[in-house]
């Protein structure tokens, strides 16, 4: 067992230290008499354990509880004259404390046939408890800026378990260790029960939130619309009570680029405003005749129903052979690189895609219409560019030969006691249906963006050559 007592100046005054305890125990039932008989069981044991930890406001920044003066483009007009001024760029908040997590445990280790078969399984559960958040003031407050605020409780429970197997032949031995995790999230509660955030707009990657934390939901899981095809004429687009109308008579079409003036057009109920053949028909979840943010739904969640990794080792007559695979399994990726390429948001860096936009005579694409500054919203959060994130990956293969010893001490008259040559490779290949740079993307380090590539610069595949030497 063991207690700590932790301190951080970066709390607010009252808040700044914790106590966080925990405690482990375990029985070897294999060092038990009555075990004595099971010869194939080398080792069992049970264990089981409990802890609590704070988490650091390193990754709030310095003093977050305080507000900043800012003097910096900060003017106001007194008298007929602009001045220059300071203003605050946050509400402060003096109840900011120590974000806790407590995590219990319960687990089993077995060792059969002198430990050359091996496994651990483990199920546990994390519950976080005054969670930090940046939490945005209301517009009368006259800030913009988020202030750090302990807002709500996460649960994650989850399943572990690893195996070995270990073997010996005469020279040759290897062995194959696998391990295998699952984890379930959810957000047991926010300050108030309706209560949402939602983040990662830019106005590069649609311009509309992607992720939406929610109570009894996924942490940061992605939120947005329901894509439905694309829209193929006029007919599809204008109709009452979100029915199409079919054939569209006396319409003011334009013979050139077959788009129609919908301005000279009756449409109560706005549905065709701003969309024109050739633009993505969103799904109208609440049936209310109008597409708007009502219509979003939760689309998917980053975390993966499972992770896995393989590792393969194995020694024959100087020979050394490593390879370690490692994958997940049930993610979903929010592709932000094919948002820039084919949304047309900017006029450069569009990928090949877009030469497939739809047009009157090339309607068999998923690619909408190419058009200036987007205004059915093409390119906002949706199904559309969500992908699965699964992927089996080789993450590294070494392979190498240390020449025996007794050719060292002739060739080199005992001076060489070490030779050893290798190859070894990193991320030699991936099995992915993601169609983005890496599947395996890092973090922007924003708060509820992760599983978001905004085009991340990928992992390299590597290749090295090497000899170590012993004198």
């Amino acid at each position: 067992g063991t207690i700590r007592r932790d301190g951080d100046s970066n709390f607010a005054p009252g808040s700044k230290f914790g106590t966080f305890p925990s405690a482990g125990l375990g029985w070897v039932i294999s060092e038990e008499n009555f075990m004595s008989g099971v010869a194939p069981v080398s080792e069992l044991k049970l264990r089981a354990s409990y802890g609590a930890m704070g988490l650091s406001s390193g990754n709030i920044g310095a003093y977050p509880w305080q507000s900043v003066i800012n003097s910096s483009n900060t003017q106001a007009v007194i008298g007929g004259q602009l001045v220059g001024g300071s203003s605050y760029n946050k509400l402060p908040n003096t109840q900011l404390k120590w974000e806790v997590t407590k995590m219990a445990n319960i687990g089993v280790d077995v060792g059969l046939f002198q430990n050359k078969l091996s496994f651990s399984a483990e199920y546990y559960e994390r519950v976080t408890e005054d969670l930090i958040l940046g939490v945005t003031a209301p517009i009368s407050s006259g800030v913009s800026a988020q202030t750090p605020t302990n807002i709500g409780k996460m649960t994650n429970n989850g399943f572990d378990f690893s195996g070995t197997y270990r073997s010996t032949a005469k020279e040759l031995k290897w062995n194959v260790t696998g391990n295998f995790s699952s984890v379930s999230n959810t957000v047991n509660k926010l300050e108030t029960p309706t209560a949402f955030y939602e983040n990662g707009a830019n106005g590069d990657f649609g311009g509309t939130n992607i992720t939406r934390t929610e109570a009894g939901h996924a942490v940061q899981s992605f939120y947005g619309w329901v894509t439905d095809g694309i829209y193929q004429n006029v007919g599809e687009i204008i109709g009452q009570d979100g029915k199409p109308l079919g054939a569209v008579q006396n319409l003011p079409i334009n013979a050139t680029d077959g788009t129609v003036d919908m301005g000279k057009y009756d449409d109560p109920l706005n549905i065709g405003k701003y969309t024109r053949p050739g633009d993505i028909r969103f799904k109208d979840l609440d049936n209310n005749g109008t597409i708007d943010p009502d219509d979003r739904t939760y689309l998917g969640s980053f975390l993966p129903k499972f992770t896995y990794g393989l590792n393969i080792s194995a020694n024959y007559k100087g020979f050394d052979f490593t390879a370690f695979f490692q994958g997940v399994q049930g993610n979903t990726i929010f592709n932000g690189t094919k948002v820039i390429g084919q949304g047309m948001l900017r006029l450069f860096n569009s990928t090949t895609d877009v030469l497939n936009a739809w047009t009157p005579t090339n309607t068999n694409t998923d690619v909408p219409r190419a058009v200036n500054s987007d205004p059915n919203g093409n390119s906002r959060t949706s199904d559309r560019f969500l992908e699965d994130g699964s992927y089996l990956r080789l993450k590294n293969l070494t392979v190498g030969y240390a020449v025996p010893k007794n050719m060292l001490a002739g060739i080199s008259s005992n001076t060489i006691t070490n030779l050893r040559v290798y190859v070894s490779s990193q991320n030699l290949f991936t099995i992915t249906k993601y169609t983005g740079y890496d599947p395996e993307i890092g973090s922007r380090g924003a708060q509820l963006t992760q599983g978001i590539d905004y085009g991340q610069f990928p992992q390299a595949r590597t290749f090295i050559f090497g000899v170590q030497l012993g004198f």
